[in-house]
């Protein structure tokens, strides 16, 4: 028996740029193992391959569709680009009008609907649990960046470049490629789950947009205006056991550690600032792969937590096809 699957380039609306991602489409009576579903996403090698559940009659009802994400080496309780890519193929290709929130280990993931670049996309409420571990890798050379959890099982060490042609040198994770799966030994009690990769980012300032705003209108409704925002620019680059062209979990993490603990230019004049925090993440230019991340922060009102982190993607369809299950009896290693 085989798979239905298709294949996404995610934070993108042109194909063979973004992050590559691949959508297996699992039916009600196929019940595959841990083992069959690394095997798969193994074979294609992509950065995630997303595992997604036919609905039952209970999902429908909860308006739920469940996902597994593996990447190459591991199941991963959330990613970014997997999930925007998910949302997007729900919502734009299947047209699944049964389905607003992914179920993922990490817990329930609401999307919707989103125009970005001038094309649908989809928006989703980032699963968030935001850490800043106590310098888990205090004594080597990258002690002092800070590490940082969006949830339990997917960590990043944040490092700050000066510029753009510092950002195109680094060639490898800090810890060691072979070190991705490993490393998180040294992180804090309850949280040594998943990858931990290093994220570089240079910091570009800001700029000032039209953007649409939510607002109350009369008898508690809702409407969209049109409203002045700062955003924040940033350029990435996701170095793990391989380069990833496009994290929207790792971009989300960053977003919300700058959020909680730099100031912004409101902050420097004295004010509060902002509690929403708007951000632009590029990443993969230097593999060729432009990605274009939109991350959305809210603190909460003591300004010391994070309330919502909205992130929002474009994709687009590059194959589809069919992919064999593979025998019970195949082992990951022989």
């Amino acid at each position: 028996m085989a798979l239905s699957f298709t294949t996404f380039d995610v934070f993108t609306t042109t194909p063979f740029r973004g992050n590559p991602l691949a959508i297996v489409q699992v039916p009600t009576n196929v019940t595959l193992s841990q083992d069959q579903e690394q095997l798969i996403a193994r074979e294609f090698n992509l950065s995630e391959t997303v595992f997604l559940h036919e609905q039952t009659v209970e999902d429908i009802r909860a308006r739920h569709a469940r996902v597994d994400i593996f990447t190459a080496i591991a199941e991963v309780a959330f990613a970014g680009h997997p999930t925007i890519g998910t949302s997007n193929f729900l919502l734009h290709h299947l047209h699944l009008g049964s389905a607003r929130v992914l179920i993922t280990k990490a817990g329930p993931v609401p999307f919707k609907e989103a125009v970005l670049n001038g094309e649908a996309a989809a928006e989703l409420a980032v699963a968030h649990n935001v850490h800043v571990h106590a310098r888990p890798f205090a004594g080597t050379p990258y002690g002092h960046h800070p590490v940082v959890s969006i949830v339990n099982g997917m960590t990043a060490i944040l490092v700050r470049l000066p510029d753009l042609a510092a950002l195109a040198r680094p060639a490898a994770n800090l810890l060691g490629t072979e070190n991705t799966y490993v490393a998180r030994e040294k992180l804090d009690e309850g949280w040594r789950n998943g990858p931990v990769v290093s994220y570089f980012y240079v910091d570009l300032g800001y700029r000032v947009v039209d953007d649409d705003d939510e607002t109350g209108g009369g008898g508690g409704d809702r409407e969209r205006v049109r409203v002045r925002v700062r955003v924040r620019v940033l350029r990435t680059r996701n170095l793990g056991s391989r380069e990833d062209p496009a994290t929207g979990s790792a971009a989300s993490g960053l977003c919300a550690f700058l959020s909680l603990l730099e100031k912004d230019d409101d902050d420097a004049e004295g004010g509060q600032g902002a509690l929403t925090r708007r951000y632009e993440v590029t990443q993969g230019v230097e593999m060729g792969r432009r990605s274009e991340i939109r991350v959305r922060v809210t603190l909460d009102d003591s300004r010391k937590g994070i309330k919502e982190i909205l992130l929002s993607g474009n994709a687009v369809k590059v194959l589809e096809g069919k992919v064999p299950i593979p025998s019970a009896e195949t082992r990951l290693s022989e």
